[in-house]
């Protein structure tokens, strides 16, 4: 495994893992979720490895030990931060394209960056993987992006707010009531819950700025048009788990698989029983594992 450090354009500064195959047949590149790091997909990443893929994982703008240390961990610039992150991953990308096959995993906030990307660089990749996949949020989304707004002009982007935090995803842990902690919906292993818990590179609250564009990333990427965008000829696979709040909070899973069959992309849906929000890292994750692998190797040939 080699970790090293990748300057953007702009200069900012972050870092990427990269696990070798010893004999390459594609390459992975993973994005991860909200407020959460490179190194929690370690394991992951060496599992795909030793089935043939070179695998790259970087901390995203404003996550990890680089954010910490350029303080901007857990803020985006509004109305241009994730547009941001998807020059980023492109700019990534690009420093390690050759003839093998690309594929892009994302999970939740990171699905949204994958399934940008796989719109306005379709062609040249050979998959999308979406794990745990946020759905249009609705109405309620749009009140909420509005609220955000709202108070970032008023108190500043950086500002950290615990109210719009709660707002946007308090409710998540309501189905597991009664709680061990806050963050159980994020999965049914008490031992990764508490990792995340205990991790310094993880939670902590969010700029208003970071709010606004994962609402409006989440507002956008998922409608009919932006859908439209992605190419037909590229397949997409769906990964989720059946107790995942985020997942089935908005329209819900059906209402984002609905949109992509009336766009005519071939499309294929994995869930699983009992299993919440971290579904790599979940109980039952080899065999989350295994099923993304089997998906690959199938559509290789493609």
């Amino acid at each position: 495994m080699i970790v090293s450090e990748l300057t953007y354009p702009d200069g900012y500064q972050t870092e990427v893992m990269h696990v070798q195959a010893d004999q390459s047949i594609g390459k992975i590149f993973m994005f991860h979720g909200m407020l959460e790091h490179h190194e929690r997909y370690i394991e992951f990443a060496h599992f795909m490895a030793n089935n043939g893929y070179d695998v790259f994982v970087c901390d995203l703008r404003g996550a990890g030990t680089s954010a910490h240390d350029q303080n901007t961990y857990g803020h985006l610039a509004p109305e241009t931060g994730f547009q941001q992150l998807v020059d980023d991953a492109q700019y990534l990308i690009n420093q390690h394209e050759d003839e093998r096959p690309t594929y892009l995993l994302g999970h939740s906030f990171g699905s949204l960056l994958a399934r940008r990307l796989g719109q306005v660089m379709g062609h040249a990749l050979s998959g999308v993987i979406v794990v745990a996949p946020p759905p249009h949020p609705g109405v309620a989304g749009e009140i909420g992006h509005r609220l955000i707004a709202t108070a970032m002009n008023r108190k500043g982007a950086t500002h950290q707010s615990k109210f719009f935090e709660r707002l946007l995803f308090g409710r998540y842990n309501l189905k597991f009531l009664p709680a061990r902690t806050d963050s159980d919906w994020l999965s049914s292993v008490p031992d990764e819950v508490d990792s995340y818990i205990e991790d310094p590179n993880c939670g902590g609250l969010p700029s208003l700025g970071f709010l606004h564009e994962v609402t409006r990333a989440s507002l956008d990427v998922t409608t009919s048009a932006r859908i439209h965008e992605h190419p037909k000829s590229l397949p997409v696979l769906f990964v989720a788990g059946v107790d995942d709040p985020v997942t089935h909070d908005g329209e819900g899973l059906n209402g984002i698989i609905q949109k992509y069959r009336k766009a005519d992309i071939e499309l294929t849906v994995v869930t699983y029983d009992s299993a919440r929000h971290e579904i790599l890292r979940e109980a039952h994750r080899e065999q989350v594992w295994l099923d993304i692998l089997a998906w690959m190797k199938q559509i290789k040939t493609h």
